[in-house]
């Protein structure tokens, strides 16, 4: 199974868990995704965390259908809450996806593969996996999205990325900020083509790949 950091959050009674993070960018990735995202179909999002993303998506694209997913059972159950609680028909029960193993998904079935602050926190080999299986997942003409902080070249966009790499390298020197140009190469050698990067706030990037 894939090692992943499992974001800081606070629980509500109901089981739903509250991560400021998501509270913060949830505004922004739905502007941003007005734009990326295909007026119907299928979305599935990988290592959807809390389900804050994912209730926050499935209410703003009410015809979109949802399919969050999340390799740790108490995310998979804090998700399941704020599904109950949103009572959204697009926002599906999440699945149990590691990102290094093969998906419980079947080829083509995602017009969107999105996934959010994940690559910073997985080792480099896992990146190659994710965009394999990513593609997998998804149908002709689909889009992989990603959104997170990244390295410009070799460069930090700020002092603060700078020293939150390190915080995370210190924690498993496995793990880290990878390149934009990194990234792409691998999409490229899966058979996905950059397309689009939006800046976001807080020096993020929305990166969009586009399959043939």
């Amino acid at each position: 199974m894939a090692r992943h950091i499992v974001q800081e959050a606070n629980e509500a009674p109901d089981g739903r868990r509250v991560a400021p993070a998501a509270v913060r960018n949830s505004g922004p990735l739905i502007e941003a995704l007005r734009v990326r995202l295909p007026s119907q179909g299928c979305i599935l999002e990988v290592a959807s965390g809390t389900g804050q993303h994912a209730a926050a998506f499935a209410a703003a694209f009410p015809a979109l259908d949802w399919i969050p997913s999340d390799v740790d059972p108490c995310q998979r159950d804090s998700i399941a809450a704020w599904r109950r609680e949103s009572g959204l028909k697009n926002f599906a029960e999440p699945l149990a996806i590691d990102i290094a193993a093969p998906w419980p998904v079947a080829r083509g079935r995602a017009q969107v593969v999105l996934t959010i602050n994940l690559l910073h926190l997985i080792p480099e080999p896992f990146v190659l996996r994710l965009f394999e299986e990513a593609r997998a997942a998804l149908s002709d003409r689909g889009r992989m999205i990603v959104y997170g902080p990244f390295l410009r070249g070799s460069s930090y966009a700020s002092d603060g990325d700078r020293a939150f790499d390190a915080s995370l390298r210190d924690r498993d020197p496995a793990i880290g900020y990878k390149s934009v140009e990194a990234v792409s190469d691998v999409a490229l050698a899966t058979g996905l083509t950059p397309i689009a990067t939006d800046a976001m706030p807080a020096n993020n990037l929305l990166l969009t790949f586009a399959a043939p």
